[in-house]
């Protein structure tokens, strides 16, 4: 086909190249935000003995950091654990919760 380019696994043609360094981008954001919001979210706890019940409390104790989404556009998962034990997961690239690329953060 006249105009498109063929990209096969291994591949790395400028293009793919690109989108390759833009995907490292999104998780290294993805990974940064949930680090901003764990610290959130621990800060949480040492003023509360108690993780929050979801985000939206976190949102609304410190305004100043709050993350709803990965750098993917998927919404942040929150699982609250215990009174002291959470996990933030990301879906990762593929958009999937509970497969191999998805980014998770537990204390």
């Amino acid at each position: 086909m006249e105009g498109f380019i063929k990209l096969e696994t291994g591949d790395k043609t400028p293009l793919r190249e690109q989108v390759d360094a833009f995907s490292r981008v999104r998780e290294k954001t993805t990974r940064t935000n949930l680090t901003s919001l764990e610290r959130a979210i621990d800060f949480f706890i040492a003023q509360n003995d108690r993780t929050p019940n979801d985000l939206r409390e976190v949102q609304t104790f410190s305004r100043s950091v709050y993350v709803e989404s990965d750098a993917w556009g998927n919404p942040i998962k929150y699982e609250r654990i215990s009174d002291s034990k959470y996990r933030l997961i990301s879906a990762g690239k593929d958009k999937t919760f509970n497969t191999e690329d998805d980014i998770i953060i537990k204390n």
